[in-house]
């Protein structure tokens, strides 16, 4: 297998991976569709520059809107989302499935290091969501706080004690 032959089933490669991933009857918003089209088809052509030997600029930032959109949905674990980049290693396999021992190796390497920077961002972002809803829980527990506070401001109870502060 030759750079050029990555090169020309590119989009092969990512029809697949795009049908593996989301299936036929994935039918989000067009802005969706279009932001998952622009993640998937930058990751793939990082890869591809990668194993060109060529530098892949957009691959990170492809990366990272892909990952930003699975760690927002709470049903995908960690190891899901790296497989969704690993399954891209079967699926080169399946269209090369003569590929020299070397450039399997390369291939292999390459991917194993995209699903470990996956990891990172995907894991990197989980948290960020998490303090997120830790900030709007403790914002939710000082507004009830202060509209008990207020509830009770003054008010006479049947055994007649008033609570003052």
């Amino acid at each position: 297998m030759k750079e050029k032959d990555l090169e020309k089933v590119k989009k092969l490669i990512l029809k697949r991976w795009q049908d593996s991933l989301f299936g036929e009857n994935f039918r989000p918003v067009i802005e969706v569709r279009e932001y998952l089209e622009n993640c998937t088809t930058g990751i793939v052509s990082g890869i591809v520059k990668l194993f060109s030997g060529k530098k892949a600029g957009e691959l990170e930032r492809a990366l990272d809107d892909f990952m930003r959109y699975l760690a927002t949905d709470k049903n995908i674990g960690p190891g899901q989302a790296v497989m969704t980049i690993i399954d891209l290693k079967n699926i080169i396999y399946n269209i090369f499935p003569d590929m020299s021992l070397k450039d399997y190796r390369k291939l292999d390497k390459i991917i194993d290091d995209v699903a470990s920077m996956a990891f990172d961002i995907y894991s990197a972002l989980r948290e960020e969501i998490f303090e997120l809803r830790l900030m709007e829980k403790e914002k939710e527990k000082r507004m009830l706080e202060r509209s008990i506070e207020l509830t009770l401001e003054n008010q006479e109870f049947y055994d007649n004690i008033r609570i003052r502060r």
